[in-house]
């Protein structure tokens, strides 16, 4: 008997929880030409922005009633035009308008063509929009009278990877990486030797890759030692205010790394237009160099908060201990 209420009890616990992850069933804004804006953005009635589908990353796109003839215009000089764009590669890889972008699209229209809702469900309480202000969710459709999950499909048929740039999906990691050793081993999409996609994945995947770890890192780790997490949790970023003029500890992205005459400065991001600008002191014995190595990865940093008259906060290092890189 206990064992029976102990399963009940866990059932129903975990049954509270995914609806906690439930933003709602809605229907596709319009028609699905117009819903679907490309292979990893929907849009949808009854909220205020669109929905930025989570953990995939497919390849840009051309937009609105030129899109086909665009499209075919680079597929037919293809080789000229991808190599125009890798030369614009510094350091990490870059997005352009691609064939296999726009088939994606196509794709993705074709899978929510017919349906009268959608069913959106975050993947965790704390992360429920992104740096664009757009809702970041699983995307479910009813097919045979069964929710199906739009992420993991789209990253079976090759259109995009597993991305883990902003973290590994708590819910659906190993789905995820069936789906994508199914694609790869298929040489499906953006896994096909010939097809006219980015040339660099396994680089791509290293960076994203090498990111999520880093984020496991804090799930594990940075979490417990009270961290905040600019630019992961939603309301991390305005717990800052109670820390002005006091020490904090926070975990964020490097970008923008500049060098003044007695420090460097970088930004650390929040949502568009708001970030949060972190002074490494020159004292602290940290180099130019090491700060560009760790660009567009995560540390963990310790140093005093200012806020300037424009309401913007900054952070303040002094020493070396207090900028904690991660592998």
């Amino acid at each position: 008997m206990k064992k029976i209420i102990l399963i009940l009890f866990m059932t129903t616990l975990a049954l509270f929880a995914k609806n906690m992850l439930l933003l709602g069933e809605f229907p596709l804004k319009g028609d699905v030409d117009h819903a679907v804006v490309d292979g990893d953005t929907i849009k949808v009635d009854g909220l205020d922005a669109s929905i930025r589908i989570l953990f995939i990353d497919t390849e840009e796109s051309f937009k609105h009633g030129t899109a086909a003839v665009r499209t075919k215009e680079i597929a037919d000089n293809w080789d000229e035009y991808l190599e125009s764009k890798m030369l614009k590669v510094v350091d990490k890889p870059v997005k352009f308008n691609t064939p296999l972008g726009y088939q994606a699209t196509l794709w993705a229209r074709d899978f929510f063509r017919g349906a009268s809702i959608v069913r959106l469900e975050y993947d965790s309480k704390s992360a429920k929009k992104g740096y664009f202000g757009r809702y970041l969710t699983y995307v479910f459709v009813k097919k045979r009278d069964k929710w199906v999950n739009f992420n993991i499909e789209i990253v079976r048929h090759g259109y995009t990877p597993y991305s883990t740039k902003y973290g590994r999906s708590r819910r659906f990691h190993k789905e995820f990486v069936e789906a994508q050793k199914f694609a790869r081993k298929s040489k499906l999409g953006v896994w096909s030797k010939d097809g006219k996609h980015y040339p660099d994945y396994e680089v791509r995947l290293k960076w994203w890759n090498k990111r999520g770890e880093q984020i496991d890192d804090y799930r594990k780790n940075g979490k417990k030692k009270r961290y905040l997490f600019i630019g992961g949790n939603d309301y991390d970023y305005y717990k800052l205010k109670k820390f002005i003029n006091k020490k904090v500890k926070v975990f964020g992205l490097i970008r923008d790394i500049e060098e003044e005459t007695n420090e460097y400065t970088y930004k650390l991001p929040f949502h568009q237009f708001v970030d949060v600008i972190v002074h490494v002191s020159k004292k602290a014995g940290i180099s130019l160099e090491k700060l560009k190595e760790n660009q567009d990865y995560y540390a963990y940093i310790t140093g005093k908060v200012k806020q300037d008259h424009n309401n913007k906060y900054h952070i303040y290092i002094k020493r070396q201990k207090d900028i904690k890189f991660l592998k």
